[in-house]
């Protein structure tokens, strides 16, 4: 290996991990790819976590640049979080004052957005990149699943199959997830409900289903699911580390990074 060079940082790479709870992004700095080992002109605290923007995969304005790295679903729950806040504020006004109720629609507009976002990202992120899904007919590849697959599909089908968990069993949060991703796919597709009329009257279901929704249990649902997805991967994900250890062999790439990639690149 060579030597650090007085102006470099060394890292020592650990696996991405998911918090639940949607904080600031200013504050997300315990999600990072890279822990600091040690760093010649004191520039930064041994034990901060970051990763580097450099190179071939930097961009233009910043060609090099250390930041902290959540995994994206934080961003998507916490912007869904602030939409619900806002929801909550808007609300009562809009109660006394009809004339706010586009202010509080584009708040729910985007919550729908997000939280669905985060949901599908989740389940992509779960399914395995070598997983098949294989039927009478034929066999079908994560990438034909993640780019065709109803999210619906996605958890009564695939989800089963990788960490053995059934969401769809649950009534109570099937339904509630089922009529937030239906209120999201209509308003990202806008397939009118009624005959096209000039004032668009035609999607006055829409809007009421916005402003009748239940954005609360949505937000506890959401992040449930997500929960009990990550908690079932994570106990198999263990018992895959474990087989592995004992045959003395590195069970993922985020494995590998956890063991140090420096030490096996030089």
């Amino acid at each position: 290996m060579s030597e650090l060079k007085s102006n470099e940082i060394k890292v020592k790479f650990k696996p991405r991990q998911i918090n639940l709870e949607p904080r600031d992004p200013l504050k997300i700095s315990n999600l990072a790819d890279g822990e600091i080992v040690e760093d010649p002109l004191g520039r930064h605290k041994s034990g901060a976590t970051f990763v580097v923007n450099h190179g071939d995969i930097g961009s233009i304005k910043f060609p090099k640049i250390m930041f902290p790295a959540p995994n994206p679903i934080e961003f998507y729950l916490y912007s869904a979080l602030k939409n619900l806040e806002s929801i909550r504020s808007l609300e009562p006004i809009v109660v006394k004052d009809y004339t706010k109720v586009n202010s509080l629609l584009v708040e729910e507009f985007q919550f729908c957005i997000s939280t669905v976002a985060a949901l599908e990202a989740f389940i992509n992120q779960t399914i395995p990149g070598n997983f098949e899904y294989r039927d009478k007919k034929r066999v079908i590849s994560k990438v034909e699943i993640e780019r065709r697959w109803s999210i619906e599909d996605k958890l009564k089908t695939v989800i089963p199959s990788i960490v053995n968990i059934s969401i769809a069993g649950d009534s109570g949060m099937w339904t509630a997830l089922t009529s937030l991703i239906s209120l999201r796919n209509d308003l990202i597709h806008l397939k009118t409900a009624y005959p096209v009329v000039s004032d668009f009257r035609s999607y006055q279901d829409l809007y009421r289903r916005l402003l009748d929704h239940n954005y609360e249990e949505s937000f506890k649902v959401t992040q449930k699911v997500i929960e009990m997805i990550a908690t079932a991967d994570s106990n198999i994900q263990e018992e895959v580390k474990r087989k592995a250890h004992a045959e003395n062999r590195h069970s993922s790439w985020s494995e590998i990074l956890r063991r140090g990639l420096r030490s096996l690149t030089g």
